[in-house]
């Protein structure tokens, strides 16, 4: 069976659910356990590394990180090369991502999607990774906070979607992977909904952030 773009659905279904469950994996909520509490229930209530950073220390909020990060990545790694184009392994990242934000494992809660989101783009795209990690790196500094500082890279993310999409020159440039004109469309739809996908996650952090005598962050 073929679907849209020439994909074939039955090579893709397989990765693409095990891509899922990969990005479902709660890494920073086993992390929480194996320690003696529940992200769900401490702190912002997000299984996320900030959340595991603020409860536990700055170590497991940095080992939370890089497996949030290799879940996202790993998937892409293991099916580059699988398809002749590389659009499908733009909705394995995605999948993953999806996976990390609504775990089955947590009662199809989970986190926020930054880092799983970066590992993708770090493997697929390092250009594209490196634009919003400098995003969020200004946000971080400009406003002082991590929440914010995802906004911030989510709303490049949305921008670097559209850019792609309406095939700006030198933005493409930078592109490694998506070659071909049908892989920039895919890639650019799949960043749009996964960095708007991020920044809907991140309304808490909004509504917070500029709630009149409050400048704490839920992440």
């Amino acid at each position: 069976m073929t679907g849209p773009g020439g994909l074939e659905l039955d090579t893709i279904a397989l990765p693409l659910l095990l891509a899922f469950l990969s990005g479902s994996i709660p890494f920073t909520w086993l992390i929480g356990k194996a320690r003696g509490i529940d992200l769900l229930s401490v702190g912002s209530g997000n299984p996320g590394a900030t959340n595991l950073s603020r409860e536990l220390g700055k170590f497991y909020g940095a080992l939370g990180l890089i497996l949030d990060l290799l879940k996202g990545a790993i998937p892409v790694l293991l099916t580059s090369g699988r398809w002749e184009e590389p659009a499908p392994l733009f909705l394995v990242g995605a999948s993953a991502v999806f996976g990390h934000c609504y775990s089955p494992f947590l009662k199809f809660r989970g986190g926020k999607g930054v880092a799983t989101t970066g590992g993708v783009l770090l493997a697929i795209e390092p250009a594209m990774a490196l634009l919003l990690l400098s995003g969020w790196f200004i946000g971080l500094k400009s406003l002082r906070s991590v929440g914010m500082a995802s906004v911030t890279a989510s709303v490049i993310g949305i921008c670097s979607a559209a850019v792609i999409l309406a095939g700006w020159p030198p933005l493409l440039g930078w592109l490694v992977t998506a070659i071909s004109s049908d892989s920039q469309t895919v890639l650019g739809w799949v960043l749009l909904i996964v960095s708007a996908l991020v920044l809907i996650r991140h309304r808490s952090n909004i509504q917070q952030y500029y709630l009149p005598g409050s400048k704490e962050e839920k992440r």
